[in-house]
């Protein structure tokens, strides 16, 4: 009976003081976790900023690096400061690394802009839509346009025609596109050209043709070609009436100098 008195008197004490020991152990640890991630959570005091930045890009990037700046070097969410920099329609890609002790350093790819849209935008290759922090060196960019939301598209037509026109030594100054899909081109030497809504790739491979063939050494006196036409183009020039029975009668008699005129009818 007194072994067994014992086994219970003491089995208690044991077992609180094990729990006891226990909370103290975890306590301490967690003492020691907070001091060691006081010591590696470090403010961050250094910011660099890389890539080939405007100054108004690189304060903008600054910006927004500051708002996670409470965090400390190890809590910073790097991720979530990557897409967020991704967001700002400007930059193409964004990277984040710490440098220790006390450092972030961050890397910018800005968007390339090809083109500008509307009256105040830029596009990239891809058709994305730049709303850029100033406007510096883009004079000399074409001018897209188009109805909202049809960048991407616009920015295809635009690199179809320019891959189609550039071997004949003509560079496109402006392209609109507009409600229908109607697309219209100006040169930089002046040369309105018409497309249409459709089957742009038959009309510019009938425009290229004609332009080879016929207008070759020319083209100083063509003042525009229109190729919405199911067999031919229209050519208007400089010295003669725009209207579209003239260009067509041109069609016929100085592109192709033939007596026998082309019909043409002419579509969207």
């Amino acid at each position: 009976m007194t072994r067994a008195r014992d086994a219970a008197g003491t089995s208690p004490i044991r077992r609180i003081a094990g729990r006891a020991l226990l909370v103290l152990g975890v306590a301490a640890f967690a003492v020691l976790a907070s001091l060691v991630w006081q010591r590696v959570d470090v403010p961050i005091e250094v910011v660099e900023v890389s890539g080939e930045l405007t100054a108004a890009e690189r304060a903008r990037a600054v910006e927004v690096v500051a708002a996670f700046l409470p965090a400390g070097l190890v809590s910073l969410d790097t991720r979530a400061l990557r897409t967020r920099l991704a967001a700002e329609s400007w930059i193409d890609a964004a990277a984040v690394r710490r440098r220790w002790p006390n450092g972030l350093e961050i890397r910018i790819a800005p968007e390339v802009a090809v083109a500008r849209w509307q009256g105040d935008a830029l596009l990239s290759s891809r058709g994305a839509v730049i709303e850029p922090l100033e406007i510096i060196g883009v004079d000399s960019l074409p001018h897209l346009a188009g109805p909202p939301g049809s960048a991407p598209d616009v920015m295809r037509v635009f690199q179809l025609v320019s891959d189609v026109l550039r071997p004949l030594d003509l560079e496109i100054e402006a392209l609109k596109q507009d409600e229908v899909g109607d697309v219209r081109v100006r040169t930089r030497d002046g040369v309105q050209i018409s497309l249409g809504a459709d089957r742009h790739v038959a009309r510019l491979r009938r425009l290229t043709a004609v332009i080879g063939s016929q207008l070759r050494g020319r083209m100083e006196d063509v003042v525009s070609l229109d190729a919405r036409y199911d067999n031919g183009i229209a050519v208007a020039w400089r010295d003669l009436p725009l209207d579209e029975e003239g260009s067509a009668r041109l069609a016929s008699a100085h592109t192709l100098e033939t007596e026998d005129p082309w019909r043409l009818q002419p579509e969207r």
